[in-house]
């Protein structure tokens, strides 16, 4: 069902469920005062007739008893009457002697309360006590017949106000649910002209700050990340294949060269060790793909556990200068906490040791003196601040935003220092699994500072 038809029917229910209350409303509130009127009249009439036919009433004999055939006791053949019933519940008076007197049961009911109003057979009746002169009580009956005919025109009239009332609400339900789904409708057709070869456009917010503004604006927003994602989509596949091209026409140059002639064992030796150099990069890169697809494909089967960060800096530190013995780590721990609790983090061991590793690396990197500073600020909330700081060139503030996409690599030190553009890539994914914020800074004497903010311990 259209979202336009269900807002219809919805609307159409909630106006007709109110219109009919307040219709039934109207008509019982005129049943109500018609019959208030009614029995109003008949009070009269009985109070009229008290007046003379009490000062006798003590004297009356009961009136004989006339029953009626038993198809005529739903139609009464009066249309009203005022009776006079002693206190043995025998009529001694009545306008029409014709009339039914009225059961003992409901004589009774009216001795008991004093004053009751009913309907008996096709009539409306009135029923109080009343005393005579001789200090005795008498129960006066006034009966009538109350037309209906006014009321049920009234019934007729409100049915068919209330159909004509559905009609109209109906159409005009439709015809504003329509209007308001149009921008809807306009926002559902910019979007479907949208082409995934151009995702450069966004779709019309509006002037006003209402709800479709803010769909809108939603879409909008996701089309970023869409268009953010295929860029860095076709970046990726297009580094990916420079990354993985160069190692093997280096490596094919390389064997088809030393293949062309017979040479000494020393030059094959060197020829062989490059082919492993270039073989180590391949499988680097195949290793940090891994584990990104890893943390992208299956982010909640990655187990956690309390670990110590300082620990982890440590093993951090032996595996990079164990990978590259030129390299030089120095940590600055600070003041260490008194308990040992305190240094522990929520983390995937692996995973965060690996994101340490490629931090300090690529610091070492880029320092001339090929070291690194990482200091550390233990938190007693467990919100540690370690800091990663290199003395190199710095980051040029056009790539602060480009250095974590995969397999970018600043133009001017492509030449000048190897790597495959995803070591940062991994650092970013790992940390934002563990829920650590990440930050570059620029200090004025230089370098570049990766500060690291880890959440309170317990609430990645």
């Amino acid at each position: 069902m259209q979202i336009r038809t269900r807002l219809t029917l919805l609307y159409l229910l909630t106006a007709a469920s109110i219109l009919a209350i307040v219709l039934f409303a109207v008509w019982w509130t005129y049943k109500k005062h018609t019959e208030t009127v009614f029995f109003q009249n008949l009070e009269s009439k009985a109070a009229l007739t008290a007046e003379t036919a009490l000062q006798e009433v003590d004297h009356l004999p009961p009136l004989p008893v006339r029953w009626l055939e038993p198809d005529d006791t739903e139609t009464l053949p009066y249309r009203e009457n005022v009776s006079l019933y002693n206190d043995a519940y025998e009529r001694v008076f009545t306008l029409r002697p014709e009339a039914v007197p009225l059961p003992v049961k409901i004589l009774q009911n009216i001795q008991q309360h004093g004053r009751q109003q009913f309907r008996h057979q096709n009539l409306h009746v009135l029923g109080k006590i009343m005393i005579s002169p001789a200090n005795r009580p008498f129960t006066i009956v006034a009966e009538g017949f109350c037309d209906p005919n006014e009321l049920n025109q009234l019934r007729n009239i409100l049915i068919i106000s209330f159909i004509f009332g559905i009609a109209a609400m109906a159409a005009s339900g439709y015809y504003f649910a329509g209007q308001a789904l149009a921008p809807v409708s306009q926002i559902m057709d910019q979007v479907k002209a949208m082409q995934p070869e151009d995702l450069s456009h966004r779709v019309e917010t509006g002037a006003n700050r209402d709800e479709l503004t803010r769909l809108a604006e939603t879409f909008n927003q996701l089309l970023d990340r869409v268009e953010q994602a295929f860029r860095v989509q076709r970046m990726f596949l297009s580094n990916v294949s420079h990354e993985l091209k160069n190692p093997i026409m280096a490596m094919r140059a390389q064997l088809d060269v030393t293949l062309q002639r017979d040479r000494d064992p020393d030059a094959y030796r060197k020829a062989l060790q490059s082919v492993l150099d270039d073989v180590r990069a391949l499988g680097e890169v195949e290793e940090k793909l891994l584990q990104l697809a890893r943390i992208y494909n299956n982010p909640a089967g990655i187990p956690f556990a309390p670990v110590r960060l300082d620990e982890l800096l440590l093993q951090a530190k032996e595996q990079l200068q164990k990978n590259q013995p030129r390299y030089r780590a120095v940590i600055d721990p600070g003041q260490l906490p008194e308990s040992d609790e305190i240094l522990h983090v929520s983390a995937n061991e692996a995973l965060l040791r690996t994101a340490l590793l490629n931090l300090m690396d690529n610091a070492c990197k880029y320092s001339p003196d090929k070291r690194v500073l990482v200091r550390v600020r233990f938190q007693p909330d467990g919100g540690h601040l370690v800091e990663v700081c290199d003395n190199g060139p710095g980051i040029a503030p056009e790539e602060l935003d480009m250095i974590f996409e995969p397999f970018y690599r600043s133009p001017q030190h492509q030449s000048s220092v190897k790597g495959t553009g995803v070591g940062l890539s991994l650092v970013r994914s790992i940390l934002h699994l563990h829920g650590v914020a990440i930050k570059v800074l620029q200090p004025e004497e230089g370098g570049s500072v990766f500060q690291l903010k880890f959440p309170v311990f317990g609430r990645t």
